[in-house]
């Protein structure tokens, strides 16, 4: 589509406009919307919306209107003082306290933010005692993983020297050999 304006270049900008009921549109190239002031418009949306109301809610203050908002208004943690308000403002909760006190409220917020309401990562620092602990427990691990390996490797081999001395027997002299070079492997383990 050509623009409105000059009719030369393709239109890239729709201006709508409706004043009491009559709409007028106009496609327009870049170009002419700037020299018409339209590309310079700013459609950014504040982001404050503390004044939305405006005054609006000013002659509604007593404790009759909106009880319940009143009432959580007014609900402070006993420990450090805080309200609901402070911590939205802050990001960060006054304490430990906070969490039983505004618990309906930091709830869906938690489980919405992380998908939960539980901790469950890590605990804090070790301390040198308890990675003492770790090491040995990881040793002992490890000590008895190696020696049930030997033993697992112990009776394959007894297994192994039962099937060549069966091979011989039957005069089975290839698979007797394959038999023979595969205790060796596991005995140089």
């Amino acid at each position: 589509m050509l623009c409105d304006n000059c009719g030369k270049r393709e239109a890239n900008v729709m201006y709508s406009e409706n004043i009491n009921g009559v709409k007028k549109e106009l496609h327009l190239c870049e170009e002419c919307s700037q020299k018409l002031g339209i590309g310079k418009m700013n459609f950014t949306i504040p982001t404050d919306f503390s004044s939305l109301f405006g005054d609006f809610m000013e002659g509604f203050t007593t404790s009759e209107f909106m009880p319940l908002f009143q009432e959580m208004k007014e609900i402070r943690c006993e420990q450090c003082g805080a309200t609901f308000d402070d911590i939205v403002n802050s990001g960060k909760l006054g304490c430990g306290n906070c969490y039983s006190v505004f618990e309906e409220k930091l709830d869906p917020i938690l489980k919405r933010i992380q998908g939960n309401v539980q901790h469950v990562g890590r605990l804090g620092k070790i301390t040198p005692n308890e990675v003492e602990g770790v090491k040995k427990d990881v040793n002992k691990a490890i000590h008895q993983t190696t020696e049930t390996s030997q033993l697992n490797n112990n009776r394959e081999i007894e297994t192994l020297q039962e099937k060549l001395k069966q091979a011989i027997k039957e005069e089975r002299y290839e698979d007797a050999a394959k038999i023979r070079d595969e205790i060796k492997q596991k005995e140089s383990k």
